[in-house]
């Protein structure tokens, strides 16, 4: 009897880790549902106070959009880790467009609120270059 238990589980051993690591790898593909709510929140906040700063703004950043189903790692200007789903880049040169076109720049600088990037844990790659940026607000976060 010892024999036949050990045989039997001899021969379902490679079926069941055949399946537990197909079920492991369906959980990790499948895990990731799109940007973490923190981040699309701190990328929205982040919009509003550029907007808020930059003059002719209005046509910049179209897919940053508050809908539901709005995926920000699929947003012009922004990267994603596809793991993860956490922001990893941020491409905001020249958001006006006008430095490198000539035109529209008022010449006006502002100061950047830094706290704004805080939500984004993973973030690598930040361009602001090109925006009339003077500098930071102080102790607002980094």
């Amino acid at each position: 009897m010892n024999q036949g238990v050990s045989q039997y589980f001899s021969m379902e051993w490679p079926l069941v880790k055949t399946l537990l690591c197909a079920l492991l790898l369906f959980v990790q593909i499948h895990e990731h549902r799109g940007c973490i709510e923190e981040e699309r929140t701190g990328l929205l906040e982040l919009k509003s106070f550029l907007k808020s700063n930059i003059n002719y703004f209005d046509s910049y950043l179209p897919s940053w959009v508050n809908e539901v189903k709005s995926e920000c790692c699929g947003w012009q200007r922004v990267r994603c880790n596809a793991t993860t789903g956490h922001v990893i880049q941020l491409s905001l040169d020249d958001l006006t467009g006008a430095l490198s076109q000539g035109d529209g720049y008022d010449g006006n600088s502002w100061f950047l609120n830094v706290s704004l990037f805080l939500p984004f844990k993973e973030l690598r790659s930040l361009d602001l270059s090109e925006n009339g940026i003077s500098g930071w607000l102080g102790n607002e976060g980094m």
